[in-house]
């Protein structure tokens, strides 16, 4: 390199440090007034996260502070262990159905009520209320309610004849995940209902008009107009009741603890008890490591579409 080029990248870097001293000497209030919230944020969040993912390279009992490293030792374990995968079926089987179907009701009980019909105000506050609940009170009462011999679910089932004798729904291991799933799905419907009316409202009302004085009729509008104004919305709200739905505990703790044989166990659930029921802590955030990867594409895949459904909206 020529002494004129050398001479020319000195003269670049020195114009781009003393814009960087310019720009902060612009801004610095701005960034003194955040800075809290960056110290804050990475107490909280980040300082976690790092420190989960260094435990789970150790060997470290939660009865004892000595750790020893043990490299990918705890997920090769994990990786090797049947369980797991039929602990990510579990997981994936829990998610799936439980955001489908918050979805495809919330949407049903918004498109209704957007309707101009009597007592709009009371239902709208009326649906919220399952979701004002705290999560673990609601599970109670499905407990309650799925309870073999006094719950209501075994007395209208034996009233319309469909069963002939009483079912203890969360002791059978093959369908106890689907009492679990009721709860967590009366409980977050309400959110996904609330979120789809607010984008309803949001379409103008000419479009529908327009489609009326062409003769569509009301499900050949809600096809054609309504599904594509409300999309952004509702990958939105799906994206974030699936983060939501796969970090769930509250739920599934208080009304089955994992059980019966671990059939409705999830990963989180998994996560708990390998830490603070076993006392592995390494091979906990081992696989709170795991979690973390899976959720971290569902969080770039929400960012990605919040932007572009950002500018759409």
């Amino acid at each position: 390199m020529s002494s004129f080029e050398y001479a020319q990248d000195d003269s670049e870097s020195q114009g781009t440090v003393e814009r960087a001293v310019s720009y902060l000497q612009d801004h610095w209030t701005e960034y003194a007034l955040i800075t809290p919230s960056i110290v804050f944020l990475a107490a909280v969040v980040l300082y976690p996260i790092l420190e989960t993912l260094r435990l789970a390279f150790y060997e470290s009992p939660r009865t004892s502070t000595v750790e020893v490293f043990v490299g990918l030792q705890n997920f090769n374990e994990i990786f090797s262990d049947p369980f797991f995968y039929q602990l990510l079926w579990q997981t994936f089987r829990w998610v799936a159905l439980a955001v489908t179907i918050k979805t495809l009701l919330g949407l049903l009980i918004a498109v209704h009520l957007n309707q101009d019909i009597k007592g709009r105000k009371f239902f709208r506050t009326a649906f919220l209320i399952p979701w004002g609940i705290p999560y673990a009170i609601s599970a109670v009462i499905f407990r309650w309610i799925e309870q073999p011999q006094y719950g209501y679910l075994n007395a209208i089932l034996l009233k319309l004849g469909l069963i002939d004798q009483q079912i203890g729904l969360l002791g059978d291991p093959s369908i106890a995940w689907l009492g679990a799933i009721a709860a967590d799905i009366w409980i977050g419907t309400p959110f996904m209902a609330i979120i789809f009316l607010a984008g309803l409202q949001s379409i103008p009302e000419e479009l529908y008009e327009a489609a009326a004085v062409d003769g569509a009729y009301r499900w050949v509008q809600f096809r054609y107009i309504t599904i594509p104004q409300l999309k952004p919305v509702i990958l939105i709200a799906t994206l974030l009741s699936t983060i939501w739905t796969f970090v769930g505990f509250d739920v599934i703790w208080t009304m089955t603890r994992g059980g019966p044989l671990d059939s409705t166990a999830t990963l989180v659930i998994w996560i708990y008890k390998t830490g603070f029921e076993n006392g592995n802590l390494g091979m906990a955030a081992a696989y709170s490591s795991i979690g973390f990867a899976i959720l971290l594409v569902f969080a770039i895949l929400y960012l990605r579409i919040y932007m572009q459904g950002g500018e759409e909206i």
